[in-house]
């Protein structure tokens, strides 16, 4: 693969807006749940005892969705074309938010979550693998930044369309945005890369490309475990942000809404300075370990200094948010370490896989603070340092990436 197919600067650019407006709609969908979750299972009869356990249980089964959709959509990616995913996820996932409008008990809300996080897990990673295959190496991070700064936004509108109006309508404002999303994308081009892939006998697609290479495999780990703060920080420790803050013996609670908004606003800023970043340093690496040990830093001010005012714990969660940006740059370098033939499928299940880890840590959380009664606080705390470390730790095992050339194929 030593050909290259020219792109102009306006088709590039309508593929960083249409996938920026994509992951907005796909992160508006996720964290409505959030926002929303409490007082619209109170709606469908979950008994107010019950609802900590309700609200992870809705969570796991929309990454459950995510998880499998993972897998795939990037198939789909790498078999037939980058744009099918950007198409087919949110036609799915824009059907099922808005069935969720209508639903009468909690086992049709999760059957909508999980449905809803099947189309949900396409739309990041074939974003990011469409528009670092369309951009030069010298430009490559700031694309993905973008989408992911922009995007970030639509769990900032999930929080205020939920204060304004009720449940029921954020979902149906969720579907409808998706399809109007879908005539934006009429213009986008596929990946040129792409395209000269197919003129290849290489296989595509294939799952076991990265389970029989050890080289592969161990990069494909290494990038899996050092997703882990972000989605811990963003799925586990804001869900559950005011059973930390009660443990911590604050009065009055903060409040989940400005919680969400601190902490996205945060990232969106985060996200960007990531690539920019990157781009100064001219490496991913050197970012992410910058934005990984100010985490760290972020993680003691957290669990030492929120709980005197409400204002240092919004703040504290906005320097969270700003700290785990590092993650946009992490997938842009697991797109440019794998071959074209398993670039998106690297990208979409390993996204989708890191954001899964809310399960387990989610069920781990839930554990260690009901069965063991272990303090909220003191167990979010001894889960967010352990994976903190292991993320450096799983950062030092991979290689640098900024210059790399996409045009070749994994064997």
């Amino acid at each position: 693969m030593n050909k290259k197919i020219a792109l102009s600067n306006k088709a590039i650019a309508l593929g960083i807006v249409v996938s920026a407006f994509g992951f907005f709609v796909d992160l508006y969908d996720i964290m409505a749940l959030a926002a929303i979750g409490e007082k619209s299972l109170l709606d469908v009869g979950v008994m107010p005892d019950t609802i900590k356990t309700e609200l992870n249980y809705l969570q796991s089964m929309q990454m459950f969705g995510m998880l499998i959709g993972g897998f795939l959509w990037g198939i789909i990616g790498d078999k037939y074309g980058r744009l099918k995913v950007l198409f087919g996820s949110i036609m799915l996932y824009s059907g099922f938010t808005l069935f969720n409008a209508f639903v009468s008990n909690s086992h049709q809300y999760a059957a909508c979550r999980f449905l809803a996080g099947l189309g949900l897990a396409g739309e990041l990673g074939a974003g990011i693998t469409l528009v670092s295959e369309q951009m030069s190496k010298e430009r490559r991070g700031l694309g993905p930044a973008v989408i992911a700064g922009f995007g970030v936004l639509g769990a900032i509108a999930a929080v205020f369309i939920g204060k304004i109006f009720d449940w029921k309508t954020v979902y149906i404002i969720g579907g409808l945005l998706g399809f109007t999303l879908l005539i934006l994308r009429i213009g986008v081009v596929e990946s040129g890369l792409f395209t000269l892939a197919l003129q290849s006998k290489a296989p595509r697609g294939n799952f076991m490309i990265i389970l029989n290479n050890k080289k592969h495999f161990k990069k494909f780990v290494c990038i899996l475990l050092a997703g882990i703060p972000a989605w811990f920080v963003n799925g586990v420790m804001m869900q559950f942000s005011n059973y930390i803050a009660e443990s911590m013996g604050m009065q009055p609670l903060p409040d989940k809404a400005i919680v969400i908004t601190c902490f996205f606003i945060a990232l969106c800023v985060g996200d960007i300075m990531g690539g920019v970043l990157s781009q100064w340093l001219k490496s991913r690496k050197k970012s992410i370990y910058i934005f990984l040990y100010l985490h760290l830093l972020m993680l003691v001010l957290f669990f030492t200094f929120s709980k005197l005012s409400i204002e240092i714990y919004y703040a504290c969660f906005a320097g969270l948010g700003f700290t785990v940006g590092f993650i946009i740059q992490l997938f842009t370098l697991a797109a440019e370490n794998f071959g074209t033939n398993i670039r998106n499928l690297v990208t979409t299940s390993g996204l989708n896989l890191v954001r899964a880890w809310v399960i387990p840590f989610g069920a781990l959380f839930t554990w260690l603070t009901g069965d063991l009664d272990v303090i909220d606080w003191q167990a979010a705390a001894g889960i967010a340092f352990t994976v903190c470390i292991l993320a450096i730790i799983a950062v030092s095992s991979l290689a640098e990436s900024f210059s790399n050339d996409l045009s070749f194929e994994s064997e």
